[in-house]
């Protein structure tokens, strides 16, 4: 298995010495100052870049949890996931490393409004990854937490007051441990038959989402299993 890792690790790196070989002097530098994962501005595209008079510090809720609970890819698709957010709030973005990000505007006002519709769009996404043993995740009411200054410096320690702040009211999670509000769902695959133990993760799952969603007792195996009616309408 390890070497199975190793053999891909070399054949992407191998894939991706010949992309930049490749590439025009253009494209060289337009690389240099993009992040890979999310395509949002890296930190040296920021360090380079022009400055508008509010800056705001984002970080995302219980990314280390998701990255050790459900694995990399799962974490990855959370970065996407905001990164995709703040795109879509027609604001430039840039993530600065980890589970930062940074954007700006011309008043505070912009920022707070930008920053509403980042956490609005987030918490209505639905992010999926494949983990490695083979199933699938969809992942619901993710959270970033937010900080706004005059400066990055500024940001960022209303940034970490705000932190101390939630997790002294039980409001934002501990670093390492399980975000507040995130839900987890096992998605299916439709060839798959699914197993009373499937219906039953589903059944905690949905629980967890929404505690007032129908059941009923399954005839065979004597369990909790989802209607019918409701797997149909929710699992398309």
């Amino acid at each position: 298995m390890l070497g199975e890792k190793m053999e891909r690790r070399r054949a992407a790196n191998a894939s991706r010495r010949k992309r930049v070989e490749q590439m025009t002097e253009g494209e060289k530098m337009r690389a240099l100052l993009t992040d890979e994962l999310t395509g949002l501005g890296n930190r040296r595209a920021w360090e380079e870049g022009s400055r508008r008079p509010v800056q705001a510090m984002l970080d995302v809720e219980g990314l280390k949890w998701v990255n050790d609970n459900l694995g990399w890819a799962a974490g990855d698709e959370l970065l996407r996931a905001v990164a995709a957010a703040i795109r879509e709030e027609g604001v430039v973005g840039y993530r600065l490393g980890g589970d930062e990000f940074v954007f700006e505007a011309e008043d505070r006002a912009s920022v707070q409004a930008a920053i509403d519709g980042i956490t609005r769009r987030l918490g209505a996404a639905g992010i999926e990854a494949t983990l490695p043993d083979g199933p699938t995740r969809r992942l619901k009411g993710a959270r970033v937490h937010a900080g706004i200054g005059r400066s990055l410096d500024e940001a960022d320690a209303a940034l970490n007051s705000a932190k101390k702040a939630g997790i002294a009211a039980g409001e934002r999670a501990e670093r390492g441990d399980r975000p507040r509000g995130l839900s987890e769902v096992r998605v299916l695959p439709f060839s798959k038959r699914a197993e009373p133990r499937d219906l039953r993760f589903f059944l905690r799952a949905f629980r967890e989402a929404d505690p007032d969603f129908g059941e009923e007792k399954d005839a065979d195996t004597g369990g909790n299993m989802m209607s019918r009616e409701w797997l149909i309408r929710n699992m398309r």
